[in-house]
């Protein structure tokens, strides 16, 4: 599962208008003008076809139904093999598209297309790759909780400090605290508190990429790092996680449950942040917070 977008994500919704019988480009993302060439005022209004390639413009015309409950547009384009965009300048660049169905109103109905570029892809993935490679080189797993420790979490950062100020990447850390923990340690003792904090890593581990760190920060603290992340998702990516543990509660062994909710803190890796700092940063910003709550601890 994705939450948000990330860097090398560029989104092109697109509004099939059944009355009219038309696919409009509806609006772009910063990172869609930059990737596809186009800026918003230029094509936003216009016919999704104007830039398309010739094969793609006709599947559309010939396979996308303009009724109810019939064959749309993003099932169509869901099929589509080699997905591409013919540039301004009458050049054809594949991208790798992924259709996700927003909202309908009436007759209009809004779908996001996400694209990558192929060739950033593969530069992307073989730099999270290296990245990955030298983590397990410095990794130390917590005994009581079986995730990378304080101090590995402490080296992943200083780590990925260098690519983020070239701008390579643009990673976040985040500090989860457990709310309610002193109460929940009290009440249940330390092996089964330890299946909890267990339990929301893991929780986070379902819903994150599978590059991003999750790592022990303290007796309560859950720490997370997002590898590569854009700042208007950020915030997004992290909220979405309280709610997912908020909708996994904690079973004990008595067959009962216990609900959970954590509060989260979080900053940009990198530029003017400190890595020997930033841990202790967030967990600063952590002070004073009430449950469920997120604080931006510095400007991205």
């Amino acid at each position: 599962m994705s939450i948000g977008y990330r860097n090398n994500d560029a989104v092109v919704t697109i509004c099939q208008n059944n009355q009219a019988k038309s696919i409009e480009i509806h609006h772009l993302n910063k990172a869609a003008e930059e990737l596809i060439g186009y800026s918003r005022n230029t094509v936003v209004g216009t016919q999704l076809a104007s830039i398309l390639p010739p094969r793609i413009s006709e599947m559309l015309a010939e396979y996308v139904e303009f009724e109810p409950d019939a064959n749309d547009v993003g099932e169509v384009l869901s099929k589509v093999q080699s997905f591409s965009i013919v540039s301004p300048e009458g050049k054809e660049a594949g991208y790798r598209l992924k259709v996700v169905r927003t909202q309908s109103s009436g007759e209009r109905h809004l779908f996001e297309l996400v694209l990558q570029d192929k060739n950033g892809i593969r530069k992307s993935e073989s730099l999270r790759g290296a990245i990955q490679e030298s983590f397990k080189g410095h990794e130390v797993l917590d005994p009581g909780i079986g995730l990378p420790d304080r101090y590995s979490l402490g080296k992943d950062i200083e780590l990925l400090g260098p690519y983020n100020n070239k701008g390579d990447l643009r990673s976040y850390f985040a500090v989860m605290q457990i709310d309610h923990a002193d109460e929940l340690f009290a009440q249940y003792g330390r092996e089964t508190f330890n299946d909890i904090t267990s339990h929301i890593a893991h929780v986070c581990r379902q819903n994150l990429r599978p590059d991003d760190v999750v790592g022990f920060v303290g007796r309560r603290r859950v720490g997370v790092i997002l590898l590569d992340a854009q700042p208007d998702s950020t915030r997004i990516v992290f909220n979405r996680l309280r709610w997912q543990i908020a909708a996994s509660p904690f079973l004990l062994p008595d067959k009962g449950s216990v609900g959970l909710s954590v509060s989260v803190s979080f900053c940009r890796v990198g530029g003017q942040n400190m890595h020997k700092n930033l841990i202790d940063e967030c967990e600063a910003g952590l002070d004073g917070v009430g449950a469920a709550a997120v604080s931006l601890l510095m400007e991205v």
